[in-house]
């Protein structure tokens, strides 16, 4: 499979990009990024849009290879810091989508927390997707390698 580098730059521009389509019109009250990976460009969406309450749900299904191979059947939820979430909006944010299965795991963690609305962001869509995202910047047909995969470089 071919493999999509992202530079810092191009990431930058991308997350700007999809904050762009996110807009401050949108009322969050708080932002849940993907980790690891989802949560550097969570970080930065949250910073840029004046959302303050933030946490992050660290959910296995792949590998950190290039291309990553599937471990399991199902995503596993190894930790979250999520707290009370009653009435509330909120963006889950991640680097990259392929099926939806993290994204439909993490959901159930912010459901149980009581948000009233959930939202869905990604940097990067793959172009075969099964789920499409809220919003999403670019869509790919290769692999991305992140600018923090550095065992990729």
């Amino acid at each position: 499979m071919p493999l999509e580098r992202l530079s810092w730059n191009k990431f930058w521009n991308m997350t700007t990009n999809l904050v762009k389509r996110i807009g401050r019109e949108n009322k969050i009250d708080a932002v849940v990024g993907v980790g690891r990976s989802g949560t550097i460009p969570a970080s930065i969406v949250a910073k840029m849009l004046g959302v303050d309450e933030f946490y992050s749900v660290r959910i296995k299904l792949y590998d950190d290879g290039k291309p990553p191979k599937r471990l399991g059947s199902k995503p596993e939820v190894l930790f979250q810091n999520v707290g009370d979430l009653k009435g509330k909006r909120v963006l889950v944010v991640d680097d990259f989508l392929r099926t939806g299965s993290t994204l439909r795991s993490v959901k159930e963690v912010i459901i149980g927390k009581g948000a009233k609305d959930v939202k869905y962001a990604v940097v990067a869509l793959r172009a075969d997707a099964r789920i499409i995202p809220d919003y999403y910047s670019m869509k790919f047909e290769d692999c991305v390698i992140f600018p923090w995969d550095i065992s990729e470089k």
